[in-house]
């Protein structure tokens, strides 16, 4: 197959999930198609990006966008109905050039990643979106966790994203999603033609051998601007932390992470070493006895406590997390909601090397079994010779 894959970001470096999923999508359908990439950018391009991206795909046009382009889009965004991340995506002259691209590589089928990209679905291929999260309860839930201003903000977003999202069954032949919660979070008549889509692990994390010696007690990692993220480090630091030291005070957290927002950095102390932007995640997590994420808002798979899992690393979670994870809980990942509970586990984790040791076999054993890109990969190649099946009638 010919495949166009549309992204709304440069999907190197690796530091945000949606750019981690299409990588190593892109990776493997390489194997044996050809893939054409379309991607927006506004930040500055990683100097290895293209080079990297171009061991597997045939093309690369990166189409990039200002300050006053996503000023106008949110604006005609606001208008139109659209959500207001639609607006701040879709530029009148990238859209044209997506066109342009389009018609000059005419691919098999188009892959589209996020809703946010589906004013770029104009064109007379077949596609397919993967709408990763359910972005309208993503939006939802963080409007729960926010000032009066964002809460209006948020909530106005998702009442969009709710609607918007309804609309994807009528602009494209397939339609994807990482997990079967976020599935039944898109309100359809037709929601169950959804076709899960798991992320994998890459082997890397699998292979590395972590020193014996541990550095760190606590890691917990992601992009550090993101809301979700944000707000799991501050409860873990300020709420859970204090109970771990009052029994363990010599015990220390890094918090790993690009682009920390200035309530992660303000974190950072003798026992807490917030990283910013690290070059290979991996040593990070070979320094650390285990891996907590408290995430208390957000949607999605964590490609966090995969990666952890799979080195091996024994990890404390939420229920909302493991929602996606569906790991068995004492047995593959230990759960937790409230501060006290996080310090329980965490210190029993910490006193107890044969639990930690049993809990991280189990976790690694699982990941390995079900989050594999090459096996999905496999799925996600159908799925796209299924679109095309279809626009033929």
């Amino acid at each position: 197959m010919k495949i166009l894959v549309v992204l709304s970001r440069l999907p190197y470096p690796l530091e945000k999930g949606d750019k981690l999923r299409a990588f190593f999508q892109i990776k493997e359908l390489a194997q044996k198609n050809d893939v054409y990439l379309f991607c927006l950018n506004n930040s500055p391009i990683h100097p290895e990006a293209e080079r990297i991206l171009l061991e597997f795909v045939k093309e690369i046009h990166i189409a990039g966008f200002g300050k006053i382009d996503s000023l106008l889009g949110l604006a005609k965004s606001f208008f139109d109905g659209t959500p207001l991340q639609t607006g701040f995506y879709s530029h009148p002259r990238n859209i044209s050039a997506f066109k342009a691209f389009a018609n000059k590589t005419k691919p098999d089928v188009i892959f589209y990643q996020f809703v946010r990209m589906a004013k770029y679905s104009s064109v007379d291929f077949p596609k397919v979106l993967d709408f990763q999260d359910a972005l309208s309860a993503n939006m939802g839930g963080r409007a729960k966790k926010s000032n009066i201003i964002k809460k209006f903000v948020f909530n106005f977003e998702a009442s969009r994203l709710r609607k918007y999202e309804a609309k994807m069954f009528d602009l494209f032949e397939k339609l994807t999603i990482i997990v079967e919660a976020d599935k039944k979070a898109i309100l359809h008549p037709r929601q169950e033609e959804i076709e899960v889509l798991p992320n994998g692990v890459d082997d890397a994390y699998f292979e590395y051998n972590s020193p014996k010696e541990k550095e760190y007690d606590i890691i917990f990692s992601g992009g550090m601007s993101y809301a979700p993220n944000v707000d799991a480090a501050n409860f873990l630091a300020k709420q859970i932390m204090p109970l771990v030291w009052e029994k363990l005070p010599m015990v220390r957290l890094v918090i790993a992470g690009a682009n920390p927002a200035s309530s992660v950095k303000n974190l950072a102390s003798e026992r807490v070493i917030v990283t910013g932007w690290v070059e290979d995640m991996k040593e990070w997590y070979g320094k650390s006895k285990l891996f907590v994420a408290p995430m208390q808002i957000g949607t999605g798979l964590q490609n966090k406590l995969l990666e952890a899992m799979a080195m091996g690393l024994p990890c404390v979670s939420s229920p909302l997390a493991n929602d996606a994870l569906c790991a068995k809980e004492n047995k593959e990942i230990l759960l937790a909601s409230e501060p006290k509970d996080y310090a329980e586990k965490i210190l029993s984790l910490l006193n107890n090397q044969t639990l930690a040791e049993n809990l991280a076999q189990e976790g690694n054993k699982f990941v390995k079994q079900n989050y594999n890109w090459q096996t999905n990969n496999k799925t996600l190649e159908k799925i796209l010779s299924q679109a095309i099946d279809k626009r033929r009638g």
